[in-house]
């Protein structure tokens, strides 16, 4: 948008009898940059004649904007898609459906899906700041038809994706799936992609006037602000559901030792098939007998305590570890390793391979 001060200076000066050469010498005397004092000159003679001053047909266009463009529908796809996935991932958790089996914990995926926004819309966010700082110094940008191709195509992409998904939605629906759960994933994708589409559709019609380019800076505006909000929400609700790191970082613990009590469980097992001799099928006394465990495998990961051993009747034996928090609401959901909050024992015979669940 060029600026008043300088465009009203032009009016007076033109008013004047002024020659085109000698104002334009002048303002870049006075260290006006040479495109804002010819963009200002050509805004009067398009407003003395009526006439828009016509395009050179590839003009704003080149391999930066190319790049910029490219940058921001990448990082545009990967936070919308995560946005997407993330809350059908809520949707499944708030509405589970009774009749399916759920394979895989739902705090995993949206760990995933957390990190791949904190870094794709921050990136998006400057990117089209850019894009639209420049479209205000230079209007013709937004004539550019490197931005009317790849925002068809990225269009075209986003259409593809409504109807795959909705595909995908619906044959679920027949399939038996839950109204709830479905009606709630198809306002996720519509609304989703609908005010992607209802964006980037009216941003190819935005011209080079004052007007039209204050309303393109509204508009995006609160599209921005809007997909802001948008993720926040969804980011805080992410972090209710999956738990922040210090949690994670405990889950992960105590996973750690489940897996460390299940290798003690297989060398004590090993160790049993492996005996010829009866009187060595006893016991050992001590966990360092188990056959093919690691010695960082016998101690606890936070405190370095060793694991407690208890030997038991015949060839029974119970191994027992304190944890940090319960895994009863893990996916799926264990049944021999469940555990609670402290300390928890397990009860094994070494003549049968540990569960694996």
């Amino acid at each position: 948008m060029q600026n008043e001060r300088l465009t009203a200076f032009v009016a007076a000066s033109k008013s004047k009898g002024v020659s085109d050469d000698f104002l334009a010498a002048l303002l870049m005397r006075r260290g006006w940059p040479r495109e804002d004092v010819f963009d200002a000159i050509g805004s009067y003679w398009e407003s003395v004649t009526g006439v828009m001053i016509p395009e050179r047909a590839g003009r704003g266009e080149s391999a930066r904007d190319g790049f910029l463009y490219l940058l921001a529908f990448i990082t545009l796809s990967v936070w919308s898609s995560q946005l997407g996935s993330m809350l059908f991932q809520f949707i499944d958790h708030w509405f589970p459906d009774p009749v399916v089996v759920p394979w895989r914990d739902v705090r995993l995926s949206v760990t995933w899906q957390m990190a791949s926004i904190a870094v794709a819309f921050p990136i998006f966010a400057v990117v089209m700041r850019i894009i639209l700082r420049e479209a205000a110094h230079s209007p013709e940008r937004l004539q550019s038809g490197v931005r009317r191709w790849l925002t068809y195509i990225a269009l075209l992409l986003t259409a593809s994706g409504v109807l795959c998904d909705l595909i995908a939605f619906l044959d679920r629906f027949l399939q038996g799936g839950l109204t709830t759960r479905f009606v709630l994933k198809v306002l996720t994708v519509l609304v989703i992609c609908g005010a992607i589409f209802v964006y980037y559709l009216g941003s190819l019609r935005w011209g080079r006037s004052d007007d039209e380019l204050r309303q393109a800076k509204k508009r995006s505006l609160i599209f921005g602000a809007g997909s802001l909000a948008v993720v926040v929400i969804a980011f805080c609700t992410g972090l209710t559901i999956a738990g922040t790191p210090s949690v994670q970082r405990l889950v992960e613990a105590d996973r750690r030792r489940v897996d460390d009590l299940r290798q003690l469980a297989a060398g004590m097992y090993g160790r049993h098939q492996r005996s010829l001799n009866p009187q060595t099928q006893a016991l050992p006394p001590r966990l360092s007998d188990a056959v093919g465990v690691d010695a960082t495998r016998r101690v606890d990961p936070a405190s370095g305590r060793p694991y407690e051993y208890i030997p038991l009747e015949g060839t029974r034996y119970q191994l027992c570890a304190a944890f940090a928090v319960t895994n009863a609401d893990e996916v799926p959901a264990p049944i021999f390793w469940r555990h609670e909050a402290g300390r928890t024992c397990f009860t094994f015979d070494a003549k049968e391979s540990p569960p694996w669940q």
